[in-house]
């Protein structure tokens, strides 16, 4: 099943011409007969597009074309941008963010839906159709050329996932969000955009600090006592209490759509008797949860409540159904990452995923893409991305989470980043061609050996049989799996092919070394596993063990690229790269 909508043209444009017979030739040799045309009723984001096709072409041609309205009288070369009364594409199934591109006579058209589908028409069209490609918030790759044609073209693209966070702190940039057509929400604290409070906010709507001291009842009965690890959720007060709260929270920011009402990070539910009477009942402890978020999702019709089925409640009730105004936030953080969780016997998340599309279409997937525990580090899941994408949209799921690296920096962060974008607006594209292309761009002529070391890696990681976890460490894999001896000797070698590649271009072989950088945090926590044992780190000096010289180096070397480059932690919310540099020099000096 095609999840990416391409349809053909069915519209027309007004003023038609004669049939185009050849390319459009936009800009030739430093001149252009084209201007950019737009509506005066044209929305910010549809003006904010029409520049940016001006700026984006100058690039290329050194043409900056200008940009008129179409009450001017109608010229034969026009760009025209955005809904006007020159075209009459019909905008209504384009959705929020879904566009048109499409050629008809001498005339093209990017025309999108009513929030940011024309400015991402623009950005697909200068993607798809030129060449350009923004590689990270830092790098837009794009060619020179003397002459800008394109040929027909009929374009209609409609997204089957409405919401698509890659949730790294570089996709923040708002050009690198807009390019790759990606949302984004804010995991903790309140935003006044399309959404409120995000996850875990029992402890917001009924603060402890607030009630606990003279209502200790609103909060969860374990093992005979209350405690404000999660509410009570059968008691009527509480109730009332989180509506009051709720309502106060949206009249403060009114552009807010959706709102969590979702239970905090820990395990503590509550034991009462009627709360575990309602679980038991439903066989599962979102039986409660969703009984009462069902009851508030009632008194406010007009907005989306989410709520999360996680850990202790991620499996569905039994009988309880969401209303049609709650979303299901879908969480697979124990789900293993060396196989596709579809095909995984191990893995149980498939069937609750199974259960609950089943239950609503309205499910948003909260998926973990990075090693938390160790953000530079090798982490071998490039190859079920796709997959796991496929297998969410296909059981309901229309929104995601892809939560990557909130801090700076991290493993392939660039190419992870990127696939996932692409792979959120079209879940069934071509992963593998779209991988070999960011690497083309990124590394340049170090780019067979990296592709080289990406394969490896992932055999490797698959023929081990050893578990991928969000949160094991490099050690883990160190004797059997994927970082043993002789395939880090490999590794090296492919990285030092890389380097020289790469070696009169100061900025390329940066990147280079960045993505280097995980196997030398490898190394080292490897050493400290190992101790003296390890060869590559230490050796024996008129019988006394000692550092390796060029250890210290390598060690140095790490600590400034993370510097230079504005790596924030090494762990998640742990471990800056001055912290680790110090910890690691600790250590080496207790080697005798």
């Amino acid at each position: 099943m095609k999840n990416y909508l391409i349809v053909g043209g069915v519209a027309v444009m007004s003023l038609l011409l004669s049939c185009q017979k050849g390319p459009l030739i936009l800009a030739d040799q430093g001149q252009s007969e084209y201007v950019i045309v737009v509506s005066p009723k044209a929305t910010e984001s549809e003006q904010h597009a029409a520049h940016e096709f001006s700026r984006l072409l100058a690039l290329s041609s050194g043409v900056t074309l200008p940009v008129v309205l179409d009450t001017e009288a109608g010229r034969r070369h026009e760009i025209l941008i955005g809904a006007s009364q020159r075209t009459d594409i019909d905008t209504a199934p384009l959705g929020e963010d879904g566009f048109t591109i499409r050629t008809e006579g001498l005339r093209l058209a990017i025309v999108g839906g009513k929030d940011k589908g024309t400015l991402y028409g623009v950005y697909s069209f200068f993607d798809q159709y030129l060449g350009y490609r923004c590689l990270s918030s830092k790098v837009l790759d794009y060619p020179k050329l003397k002459q800008v044609e394109v040929g027909k073209i009929d374009d209609t693209q409609v997204p089957v996932n409405q919401f698509r966070d890659t949730h790294y702190r570089d996709a923040f940039d708002p050009f690198y969000s807009d390019w790759h057509k990606i949302d984004h929400c804010t995991l903790d604290g309140v935003t006044d955009g399309e959404w409120g409070y995000m996850v875990h906010t029992f402890e917001l709507l009924v603060p402890p600090s607030q009630y606990f001291k003279t209502h200790p009842e609103y909060y969860a009965l374990i093992d005979g006592k209350r405690n404000t690890s999660q509410l009570c959720l059968s008691n009527p007060d509480v109730f009332d209490v989180l509506v009051r709260n709720l309502e106060e929270a949206m009249g403060r920011f009114p552009n807010a759509s959706y709102w969590s009402v979702s239970q905090n990070d820990n395990y503590g539910y509550c034991q009462c008797e009627k709360c575990a009477a309602m679980d038991e009942q439903e066989g599962s402890h979102s039986g409660s949860i969703l009984a009462f978020v069902n009851r508030v999702a009632e008194r406010f019709p007009d907005k989306m409540i989410s709520t999360l089925a996680y850990q202790y409640s991620r499996k569905p009730p039994r009988t309880i159904v969401p209303r049609e105004n709650v979303q299901i936030m879908l969480c697979d953080i124990e789900s293993e990452r060396q196989k596709p969780i579809a095909t995984n016997p191990d893995d149980n998340f498939g069937e609750d995923l199974r259960a609950w599309g089943k239950l609503t279409r309205n499910i948003m997937i909260w998926d973990y893409v990075v090693q938390f525990r160790n953000l530079v580090s090798p982490f071998p899941n490039l190859r079920v991305l796709q997959p796991n994408i496929q297998f969410f949209v296909e059981n309901g799921t229309n929104a995601h989470f892809q939560q990557g690296n909130r801090e700076i920096g991290g493993e392939f962060y660039e190419l992870r980043q990127y696939l996932i974008s692409r792979l959120l607006w079209n879940p069934d594209c071509d992963v593998e061609a779209e991988m070999d292309d960011f690497l083309k761009h990124y590394y340049r002529e170090a780019a067979p050996y990296i592709r080289q070391y990406i394969d490896i890696i992932h055999d490797e990681s698959e023929a081990s049989g050893e578990k991928l976890g969000i949160f094991m460490n490099p050690e883990d894999y160190s004797e059997k799996g994927f970082l043993r001896d002789e395939l880090m000797e490999r590794y090296e070698a492919l990285f030092q092919q890389a380097m020289e590649a790469v070696s009169g271009q100061p900025d390329i072989l940066l990147r280079v070394k960045v993505a280097h950088m995980p196997l030398t945090y490898a190394l080292f926590n490897i050493a400290k596993k190992r101790g003296t044992s390890e060869g590559r780190c230490f050796e024996q000096v008129n019988g006394k063990w000692q550092v390796r010289p060029e250890m210290i180096t390598r060690l140095d070397e790490f600590v400034e690229l993370c510097r230079k480059t504005g790596v924030t932690r090494l762990s998640e919310w742990h471990t800056t790269p001055d912290e680790y540099d110090v910890q690691m020099h600790e250590f080496f000096q207790t080697i005798h």
